[in-house]
């Protein structure tokens, strides 16, 4: 920390003959005077001077002559002010005297600096915590939530390899099928562990372009047709069909699959899931509806935290790693959206989030847009 950047430059001057009397209010005004005759530098008068050597001329009770130095460091000019027992001295660039520095201005940088490095290591500190937590997360993830999955095919596939000649085609076939399922929700689990991860990092990217967000929804629906036959869980889906929104495709296909996936989870045999879409003011708010076990008041916010998200199992006991949800809230935040559930016990849920419209969409914006075109699947 050198003492460059505090040097004070509107001080005094007085001449070096004047009389001690003359100056001496100015002097107790100003704390300390320069002392100068013609571009020639003498020193500095401090009030210290004209107690511990009061003369007649103000040259003669000078007790500060030397510059010190603007490439000093604070600490150091703050040990010379001690030997000299002053609060001032004068600073020189190349042996030319260029302003003053104070030594209760220079403690006041020292406290600053430390309040601001304190500050700096708190945060770091809280960031290597986190990343700490996320390293223990996504271990106890691996270590637990995908073992599972991992054991049922191992499981299945050693069935199946010990009596596959004994078996008949439709058992063989159900064994399959459980194999596929369970390596479809490890896929899955995996994609958002991975995804979680790297938005933590700082290393997902973010590419928002115009696109069709009943589309999208088509696509995702397509890819949980199946998942909801095995409940028997109607989907259905009502939107605009012109809605566009400037957003990043992948991102809102992982908010959609991990949302509906979460609905037919917490759904019944025989339920209903729909997911609708209207234009809000500037925003297209989205909507997944279902016909569940309903959201805890208490458990409203926690589900979209990692910290205190605890994991339930579905109505057809599905386990879950309690990561979709926290992915969904980064991703929709990504956007400067926002994402919530409606939702009372026993009574089913609403989970909302917002998207930022396409500024050239042919739909005009209204405070409230009834959803249409309703298409059941």
């Amino acid at each position: 920390m050198k003492i460059a950047h505090l040097i004070r430059r509107d001080f005094s001057t007085i001449n070096p003959f004047y009389g001690l009397n003359a100056v001496k209010k100015e002097l107790l005004e100003r704390t300390a005077l320069v002392v100068e005759d013609e571009n020639q530098f003498y020193g500095v008068l401090t009030t210290n001077d004209i107690i511990t050597n009061p003369k007649i001329l103000v040259i003669d009770c000078l007790s500060i002559k030397t510059l010190v130095d603007c490439e000093q460091s604070v600490q150091e000019v703050l040990t010379e002010m001690k030997i000299m027992n002053t609060d001032v001295l004068p600073v020189g660039k190349e042996g030319n005297f260029i302003g003053l520095v104070f030594k209760n201005e220079l403690y006041n940088y020292i406290s600053e600096y430390n309040f601001e490095l304190e500050t700096i290591i708190q945060e770091r500190t809280q960031e290597l915590k986190k990343i700490v937590e996320t390293k223990d997360l996504m271990f106890s993830i691996i270590a637990h939530d995908l073992r599972s999955p991992f054991n049922s095919i191992i499981g299945f596939t050693e069935i199946l390899k010990n009596n596959l000649r004994d078996y008949e085609i439709e058992k063989s076939e159900k064994f399959i099928y459980e194999m596929n399922t369970q390596a479809k929700k490890t896929y899955n689990l995996l994609e958002n562990l991975l995804n979680w991860a790297n938005n933590q990092a700082g290393k997902l990217a973010f590419n928002p372009t115009y696109c069709n967000i009943g589309k999208i929804t088509d696509e995702v629906i397509e890819q949980l047709k199946e998942t909801a036959q095995m409940k028997n869980i109607t989907l259905k889906k009502i939107y605009s069909g012109n809605v566009n929104a400037n957003v990043d495709k992948n991102m809102v296909e992982v908010i959609l699959r991990n949302l509906i996936e979460n609905a037919i989870k917490f759904t019944k045999n025989n339920g209903l899931v729909e997911v609708y879409s209207m234009v809000i003011d500037n925003n297209i708010e989205v909507t997944i509806s279902d016909t569940g076990t309903g959201v805890d008041d208490e458990d409203k916010i926690k589900i979209f935290t990692i910290d205190e998200n605890k994991t339930k199992l579905g109505t057809a006991n599905e386990k879950g790693s309690g990561l979709g949800l926290v992915v969904c809230k980064d991703f929709v935040e990504k956007h400067h959206g926002k994402i919530w559930v409606e939702s009372k016990k026993d009574k089913g849920s609403l989970f909302k989030f917002t998207l930022p419209i396409n500024a050239i969409s042919n739909i005009t914006p209204k405070k409230k847009n009834k959803p249409i075109d309703k298409v059941e699947q």
